[in-house]
């Protein structure tokens, strides 16, 4: 538990600067439940669009993608929601930042990548890996990116530096549940997410001592 939070009788922790925030308990058995139940739905709903598609003709093809896009919605909202673990290991500042960029040219936009220190970061590489991936697709990335990587070695961390100009389009709930999870899987790994100039963002992770 990190220091300044507090735990109440339930056994679940808030922090106490969180003056305005409410605590929501999620069990994971009935996370589990609801997850396979929605599941369900969504397959027989997309199976029974299917199957009248020829009768529905185009509305059958909006119907579909709208269920596609709920059916994206809901995923990130239970990623958000649902328990995970990290093993955290030790990991090159530079195929960090090389992640980085691949999800980011996934865009179809061109990364630059900074020479990286040779310093060494604590994280989970299949978290992180999914924090990226989520990361690039919270906005809409257009132009040329440059990613530099600068060590604080007082502070112990690494920080990850998107530079460029990501478009600030009025905001889509997909993308800001996206940019929500991927927070959300960084700070698990004791780093951080903060915003950055012009559109872009940085990454802070914990360097491996």
């Amino acid at each position: 538990m990190r220091g300044g939070d507090a735990q109440d009788s339930t056994g679940l922790t808030a922090p106490e600067d969180g003056a305005g925030e409410r605590l929501v308990a999620v069990r994971e058995g009935v996370l589990n439940d609801v997850e396979h139940a929605v599941g369900n739905l969504l397959q027989r709903m997309h199976h029974a669009v299917r199957s009248s598609r020829a009768e529905m003709g185009a509305h059958g093809e909006r119907l579909e993608l709208a269920l596609d896009d709920l059916e994206r919605l809901l995923d990130l909202l239970f990623g958000y929601v649902s328990p995970v673990s990290v093993d955290l290991r030790a990991t090159d500042a530079g195929r960090v930042a090389e992640s980085l960029a691949a999800q980011l040219r996934g865009q179809g936009v061109e990364v630059a990548v900074a020479a990286a220190p040779a310093v060494q970061v604590l994280a989970d590489p299949r978290a992180l890996g999914r924090s990226f991936q989520l990361l690039a697709e919270s906005r809409h990335w257009e132009g040329a990116f440059a990613i530099e990587v600068r060590h604080d070695a007082g502070a112990e961390r690494v920080e990850f530096a998107v530079r460029g100009a990501a478009d600030a389009a009025p905001p889509v709930a997909q993308r800001t549940l996206a940019a929500a999870v991927a927070g959300r899987l960084i700070d698990l790994q004791g780093g951080e997410l903060c915003p950055g100039e012009h559109g872009g963002c940085a990454v802070t992770l914990p360097e491996a001592r």
